[in-house]
């Protein structure tokens, strides 16, 4: 009977978030109100029926929400525009459900664990920068997940017996191959269009675009990943013996595994010159496609027609076990978003230019200041997402602050990144600790410490001199 009830339960809540995704796909392309006015009260009960699972700082979210919406509503009369931003925040919920197709689908895939297996089985030369490339790889097509992935094997793979029962040398590699995988996991977010930090900035920054962007962000990440090698190079001493690699043909399913994230950009780069429909938009639909097609290939042997059938029926049992599982990241998503869209509402626009303009801030000092706040923030435990809509929902609409969009976006891209690689409350940084069986303070301060701090500065000088 209790069975039974949670498997109702979960079924109700996974329906909820779907039409949350089907309303605001619709609502994103055509613009079509209703279809906003449907996802929006989907997502608010998907919400209600999952506040048992939502964590303290997720319900404090909610609350802030439902108080800044009734002082918007109350104070402005605009109610309808409380409701627009409401639909709007669906956006990113959407967005999150959209991603987790292509997670399910890499789930039963042998070439992820092929892959996986070979990164970690580099000998010690090689070893960080292929566990950084595959932390990079692994955590777009898997988000979270990959991380998880990656850390278990490092687990299993880095033995005391494996390091000839030398406790140092074992301690050693743990912390190399960690702080490599977490690296390539949080660069991810520097470029990657299937990114939710692409996805929050690109739709709250219209006068921004991904493919301008693109080259920046990019360089961005080549300079984050090659600080990242320089400092392993310098800390640690080269080992002397490498694992055992029993599948030397494995580099083809990690290249597979690029070409299949760099496939997904391409289409969706290709509808936005075709439609004129802003690129983040289209990964809502190219992902979700995307991921049936690659469970059809898994399936094949059954015979087209039965491979669909079967990929489908995947796809809509995994959705049922994960979207409720998603509650919390649905929560911040979604009041993320809410708070951001209300900021202007609340905040009005000349009043926002005469604070910036009584600071006398200059552009450059504004951008490193931007940094100093999300990254101090983030160290204390306020979710970088919540301070970046706030804060570019304010500047978006702010012109006399003199940063292009173009800047703006590139200074809360690197800043969140960075500040990710601090924080010992960042969600990676506690899964991580989990899983190798540390507190996530001694990966974060002791480990990461010396180089988020450096990555950090050299970052402010950056943007305080980049003339974008």
């Amino acid at each position: 009977m209790a069975s039974g009830l949670l498997e109702f339960a979960r079924a109700r809540s996974a329906a909820l978030l779907a039409i949350t995704l089907a309303g605001a796909t619709l609502h994103a392309y055509t613009r079509w109100a209703p279809a906003g006015y449907v996802a929006a009260p989907a997502l608010v009960v998907y919400i209600v029926l999952e506040w048992p699972r939502l964590r303290g700082n997720a319900r404090l979210l909610v609350a802030a929400c439902v108080a800044l919406g009734l002082y918007a509503g109350i104070s402005t009369g605009a109610w309808h525009r409380v409701g627009d931003g409401l639909a709007s925040s669906c956006f990113y919920p959407a967005f999150l459900a959209a991603l987790s197709f292509l997670r399910d689908a890499a789930a039963s895939s042998p070439m992820v664990e092929r892959a996986g297996r070979y990164l970690v089985a580099q000998p010690p030369g090689r070893r960080y920068a292929a566990l950084t490339f595959g932390g990079h790889v692994f955590g777009i097509l898997l988000n979270l997940g990959g991380l998880a992935l990656l850390a278990s094997m490092l687990k299993q793979t880095n033995t005391l017996a494996a390091a000839g029962g030398d406790q140092g040398r074992f301690e050693l590699r743990e912390k190399r191959m960690t702080l490599a995988v977490l690296r390539g996991f949080h660069s991810m977010a520097m470029w990657c269009p299937l990114s939710i930090t692409m996805a929050l900035l690109f739709s709250l920054t219209p006068g921004a675009h991904w493919s301008e962007y693109a080259p920046y962000g990019l360089a961005l990440t080549a300079v984050f990943l090659a600080l990242g090698w320089l400092f392993d190079y310098v800390q640690f001493p080269r080992g002397r013996t490498a694992p055992v690699n029993d599948d030397p043909g494995g580099w083809r399913a990690a290249l597979a595994m690029l070409a299949q994230v760099t496939a997904i950009t391409l289409i969706a780069l290709l509808l936005e010159q075709i439609t004129g429909v802003r690129f983040t938009i289209h990964i809502l639909v190219v992902v979700p496609l995307f991921a049936l097609g690659w469970l059809v290939l898994q399936n094949l042997a059954a015979g087209p027609v039965e491979a669909l059938r079967q990929s489908v029926v995947t796809l809509v049992e995994r959705s049922k076990l994960g979207f409720p599982a998603y509650a919390n990241e649905v929560t911040l998503f979604a009041t993320a978003g809410f708070l951001g869209a209300m900021t202007p509402l609340v905040l009005r626009e000349d009043t926002l230019v005469a604070v910036i303009t009584n600071l006398h801030l200059t552009p450059a000092v504004l951008s490193v200041a931007i940094v100093l706040v999300i990254a101090g923030l983030s160290v204390v435990g306020i979710n970088a997402m919540v301070t970046v809509t706030m804060l570019v929902g304010a500047l978006a609409h702010a012109p006399a602050t003199g940063l292009s969009p173009l800047k703006l976006v590139f200074v809360i891209v690197g800043a969140w990144s960075l500040s990710n690689g601090m924080s010992p409350l960042n969600s990676s940084m506690v899964l991580l600790g989990g899983v190798m069986g540390r507190p996530s303070e001694t990966i974060t301060i002791r480990w990461n410490g010396v180089f988020a701090l450096t990555t950090l500065a050299l970052f402010c000088v950056a943007v305080y001199f980049l003339p974008l």
